[in-house]
């Protein structure tokens, strides 16, 4: 059986949730073994996770598909620690759920139909995305825009951005545009206090991420 279907060309696989999983343990372990020494995943290790899916359920894969799909759930954990950077939402660790109040839930959801699969319900293989992705949170991509569709691909996995500069930048320009709004015609001043708290706002949001990979301890 081919990943691709019938015809084997180019394009999305369609996956089954079984070799997703498979697919998913196989990395992970990877990294828990320390077989995986870089910050990103090499062909050989890709090539090898695809072999074992061939001899496991007899589906012909690549090395690619199997690197392309794992982008796709790198978006997923992209969404997730989004989600949980909301400021009402809560974390169950024990089921790994993103947990929300009825009526932020239904706020949210209003504007944002596709989290739904993401909120109030357990996060499906958490535990494996967190251990193939979650020790490049703090300088990755993972929150860059939580907009985009999961079936998007990313040009690679090797080059992301440095999320905390990200988040800086982001701080600075908030508080420039806030600044902009809050002057009046009749005065030009602004006030020192209230630009160093809106800044302030935004280095707690980067510690939030850096606490979170344990780069920095509460």
């Amino acid at each position: 059986m081919d990943v691709e279907g019938v015809s084997g060309t180019a394009g999305h696989a369609t996956w089954a949730p079984t070799w997703s999983a498979y697919m998913l343990e196989y990395l992970a372990n990877l990294v828990v073994s320390g077989t995986k020494t870089s910050s990103t995943f090499k062909m050989v290790h890709y090539n090898g996770c695809a072999k074992s899916l061939q001899q496991k359920f007899g589906i012909v894969c690549s090395g690619d598909q199997v690197k392309n799909h794992l982008k796709t759930w790198q978006k997923k954990f992209r969404k997730v620690c989004y989600l949980r950077g909301l400021s009402a939402a809560g974390w169950d660790e024990d089921t790994y759920t993103i947990t929300l109040d009825d009526e932020h839930y239904n706020n949210h959801i209003k504007d944002h139909k596709g989290d739904a699969d993401f909120l109030n319900k357990p996060i499906q293989h958490f535990v494996e995305m967190n251990t193939i992705f979650g020790s490049t949170m703090a300088t990755g991509r993972f929150a860059k825009d939580s907009s985009v569709p999961l079936g998007t691909q990313e040009e690679s996995t090797d080059d992301w951005d440095t999320e905390v500069q990200r988040m800086k930048v982001q701080s600075d320009r908030g508080a420039t545009q806030d600044d902009n709004v809050a002057t009046s015609s009749a005065s030009k001043a602004t006030n020192p206090k209230k630009k160093g708290e809106r800044r302030g706002l935004g280095l707690t949001k980067i510690h939030w991420w850096l606490q979170l990979n344990g780069e920095v301890s509460s």
